[in-house]
């Protein structure tokens, strides 16, 4: 008691330690304590208790690669009346995407057995509404969520391969910061298995966007330029807004696009137009095909 007294007298004094003491509460409420209570809250959920809550509710999901959009995409959806949207909600969700881009049936088993019901307790509170993710992190559930939520509207929002590879190459991506995307690579039939082991960094970070893309794509089979949602109001009405089943005036719209949001500070690498000869090569070999179906020039 004596020495917490301490502490607390030597950060009235210096208020760097108070930063330090509330960052690192802040770090174990993310990491510790809110998990486990989200785990230890759906023991009790019953499936009668679920459906019964789920039928008064409309739900979206919009699932992306990251650096697509999504942070945006949430905080800007949740100004609609009556929405609840919400940007990867769900600490666990880093892990499941690991577990579910290799199997299926763990996907099913995630949204089934914990997360619907994280869901429900979390918003059992609240009078019914839309309820919305904007989830990179579910990018590879888009069938169990088909599945947990039948009448669901599920989007795939893409952004122009070369921008997000630009502003992932000074992040953490496939690196062992960032193990679990270290982990993921080509499984059997894929054309960069065979060179997977003398591919550098940016190759594999161009891999991982048309990797998880075409699985959006191909999934969902609706698919959003977040380019597009910027520019064009009647794109944006008619592509998200109406499948999700919520409005947003285009004044507030045209002042939410003039704030950029969880951008990149510094880039790594150049725009597309200055990169190198070999890079330029890499990216069409590689990302080509995949841009082209998602509507993109090269």
């Amino acid at each position: 008691m004596r020495k917490f007294r301490f502490v607390l007298k030597s950060a009235d004094q210096d208020p760097r330690i108070l930063y330090s003491i509330l960052e690192r509460l802040s770090v174990l409420n993310k990491f510790i304590i809110t998990p486990i209570r989200q785990r230890f809250s759906t023991i009790w959920v019953t499936r009668d208790q679920l459906e019964k809550w789920a039928d008064d509710w409309k739900f979206f999901f919009i699932l992306g690669f990251g650096r697509s959009g999504t942070t945006f995409m949430a905080n800007f959806l949740n100004r609609a009346e009556g929405a609840h949207v919400f940007h990867e909600p769900v600490l666990e969700d880093f892990y499941a995407h690991f577990r579910a881009h290799y199997n299926s049936n763990a996907a099913k088993r995630y949204m089934q057995g914990f997360r619907k019901k994280e869901i429900y307790f979390r918003m059992r509170q609240d009078a019914p509404g839309v309820y919305g993710e904007v989830n990179g992190n579910l990018r590879c559930h888009s069938n169990a969520i088909r599945l947990a939520f039948p009448r669901v509207a599920l989007l795939h929002l893409v952004r122009d391969g070369r921008d997000v590879v630009r502003s992932a190459m000074p992040r953490w991506v496939m690196t062992i910061r960032n193990p679990l995307s270290l982990m993921i690579h080509p499984e059997a039939g894929d054309p960069c298995k065979s060179r997977w082991h003398e591919m550098d960094r940016f190759s594999r970070i161009c891999w991982y966007w048309q990797e998880e893309n075409q699985r959006l794509r191909t999934s969902i089979g609706k698919t959003v330029q977040f380019e597009k949602i910027l520019s064009s109001y009647e794109y944006f009405q008619s592509q998200v807004l109406e499948p999700c089943g919520i409005h947003i005036e285009k004044k507030v719209w045209q002042a939410a696009i003039s704030i950029p949001r969880n951008t990149t500070s510094e880039f790594s690498m150049p725009r597309w137009d200055q990169w190198t000869p070999e890079q330029q090569k890499t990216f069409r070999e590689i990302c080509g095909k995949e841009m082209a179906q998602c509507g993109y020039d090269i």
